[in-house]
């Protein structure tokens, strides 16, 4: 390194170096050798690549030991989400939302029975908000979470129980149970003519969503390029669903899970991962559990660290206060893509972006930069 002359990439094979332990400390930190630095740099690529490929395979040190769960398939669209018209008696009258409607946006992606309409009635305690990709901007959950109604309710302890339409007539719910069967009916014809109560929890999606009551969860967006996360206090997620588009954890300690939000967050972690993000025709695809796997744990002894979990704090707040102020960006049925990009070039201003983006690229070893054109593709 004493030999190098100033150039960008002296900053950040130093912060390589020091991400994997070989900086020299005191005055011999300008003899760092480049060559040692360089094949660590590549084996850690190609070991994080082999991993990704091999799912099930150890992780990384520093990853994360339990990565979050996918969301449940909360589709077809059209027959659980829900337009609530009047909540008089003991079963709300509803239908599927329309065009009109402010929940249009949760359905108009629907592939399966995507003209269907399936009015009448069901009972709340089969209501719920459902989080999915159009809530979730950066650092924090829209408040528009639109109304589902499955056949499935969490019982006294946060565990979920699935019930059979003939459960349901005989809780006293007839009209409930009537419009569940109609929705199964038609279910017969799609796919493999698996009833809503299979497809609702397939491979467990759903009855692993047992949140309990302490703590913060953890949602992040499955795909597009750039990661997006936030976290909200579990008393406040009590009637939330998580949809299959969002990654899920719950954290116990309200710095982790700020600090998460934070690193999730950050170009430098986009960028980290981006050797790995498969492709398609308009870019990068599908994140799903990349970013988790070079994620670095909370060290409650890193003042960066706890930094980063403060900042992350204060840049949701700003947040909320953009979004409050700014009509399109507070409107779910606008493009997510533009929402998210318009809301991320706000942001990038602020001071505590400006220094979050630096700590974060300290602490995993990247520049965090990006250039212009890069930053629309969500």
């Amino acid at each position: 390194m004493s030999g190098l002359a100033d150039n960008p990439y002296r900053e950040m094979l130093t912060a390589r170096a020091k991400l994997y332990g070989i900086r020299p400390a005191g005055p011999s930190f300008l003899h760092l050798e480049l060559g040692t630095t360089h094949l660590l740099h590549a084996i850690d690529r190609y070991r994080t690549a082999w991993v990704l490929e091999k799912e099930g395979m150890p992780i990384p040190a520093g990853g994360m030991t339990e990565i979050p769960q996918q969301g449940a398939d909360l589709m077809p669209r059209t027959a659980v989400c829900i337009n609530v018209l009047s909540k008089e008696g003991a079963e709300y009258r509803v239908d599927t939302p329309g065009i009109s409607s402010s929940w249009a946006f949760a359905v108009k992606a629907a592939k399966e029975l995507k003209a269907a309409q399936f009015p009448g009635h069901v009972a709340p305690r089969f209501v719920c908000r459902m989080a999915q990709s159009e809530n979730l901007l950066p650092f924090v959950l829209g408040e528009h979470c639109a109304p589902i109604a499955i056949p499935a309710a969490r019982n006294g302890d946060g565990a979920w129980e699935i019930f059979g339409d003939d459960e349901i007539r005989r809780m006293g719910f007839t009209q409930t149970a009537r419009r569940f069967q109609t929705i199964n009916a038609q279910l017969k014809n799609v796919g493999k003519g698996t009833p809503l109560q299979g497809r609702i929890d397939e491979r467990g999606k759903l009855t692993k969503q047992v949140f309990g009551s302490e703590g913060y969860l953890l949602m992040a967006g499955a795909g597009g390029k750039h990661i997006c996360a936030a976290c909200l206090p579990l008393g406040e997620a009590h009637d939330i669903v998580v949809d299959q588009t969002l990654y899920w954890k719950t954290i116990t300690s309200e710095t982790e899970a700020w600090f998460f939000v934070g690193m999730l967050n950050s170009r430098a972690l986009t960028q980290a991962i981006m050797p790995f993000n498969p492709k398609g025709a308009f870019g990068e695809r599908h994140i799903h559990a990349l970013p988790y796997r070079l994620l670095p744990a909370l060290d409650g002894s890193n003042d960066d660290h706890l930094r980063i979990a403060a900042l992350a704090q204060q840049v949701a707040g700003i947040t909320h206060g953009l979004i409050a102020a700014d009509d399109y960006l507070n409107d779910p049925n606008r493009a997510l893509t533009r929402r998210r990009s318009r809301l991320r070039a706000a942001l990038a201003q602020a001071p505590q972006v400006k220094e979050l983006e630096s700590l974060c690229a300290a602490v995993l070893g990247t520049t965090g930069t990006e250039s212009a054109d890069e930053t629309e593709d969500e």
